[in-house]
């Protein structure tokens, strides 16, 4: 176990793990677990646990990165410039601003790799799931012969085809739950849950709104957004 420590406040600009000063102030405590491969912390401010798991030992904690705004305060710390371990929200309404913002990024992403297919498409689902610390929302998607396929093989029960469990996993795209996993766990856990039905939402309606004015669909065409299990 080790514990790599980042101060709250120390100045601006972005810097690595080896250029900042961990001594001095409140500080951002990674518990790094060498042989899980796992970063457990206390959120500041706000309380709570995080966790993230599959953090290679061997950027640790090299790799780690603060980015510090114009007063000195951190906005937040990055594994290899991509990866997401911790976001600083600066007033109550910051993280809804902060998530919906992401969620409309990674929508319009996911719209557009759906319209490149050029499918005619029967089903659009949304799925996702929510438990507090996993996070998943993803968009599945079903073409009136993959529809016909899953009702043949439930023996003509048309019901089957509303169920995004039946469908290819490769017909899956799911936006970058990981960084949406700790953009939650950083705010008040109090908020936790209705923050992602927001995301969640926003994400569907997104979808929607993109996806089906640039698509052909099917005439018994459904949108289906569900929460699985």
């Amino acid at each position: 176990m080790s514990i790599y420590k980042i101060p709250l406040k120390f100045k601006a600009g972005e810097f690595k793990f080896d250029e900042i000063d961990t001594v001095v102030g409140e500080c951002l405590a990674l518990d790094y677990d060498n042989e899980y491969q796992l970063i457990t912390y206390n959120v500041p401010l706000y309380g709570g646990e995080a966790r993230l798991y599959t953090v290679p030992r061997e950027l640790m904690p090299e790799a780690l990165t603060a980015m510090y705004d114009s007063n000195g305060d951190i906005e937040r710390v990055e594994l290899a410039g991509k990866r997401l371990i911790y976001i600083y929200y600066k007033h109550v309404m910051a993280p809804e601003r902060v998530i919906l913002k992401f969620i409309k990024a990674e929508a319009d992403q996911i719209s557009d790799m759906i319209i490149k297919r050029k499918q005619t498409l029967a089903r659009i689902f949304i799925e996702k799931f929510y438990d507090g610390e996993a996070v998943d929302i993803a968009v599945k998607t079903a073409t009136a012969e993959e529809l016909q396929a899953v009702i043949d093989e439930y023996d003509g029960k048309n019901t089957a085809a509303d169920n995004s469990g039946n469908f290819p996993i490769e017909n899956r795209l799911e936006l970058d739950c990981e960084t949406l996993g700790v953009m939650l766990m950083c705010t008040n856990s109090l908020l936790k849950n209705r923050l992602f039905d927001k995301a969640a939402e926003t994400f569907a309606e997104r979808i929607k709104s993109r996806v089906l004015k640039k698509v052909n669909a099917t005439e018994d065409f459904k949108f289906i957004s569900e929460e699985y299990d």
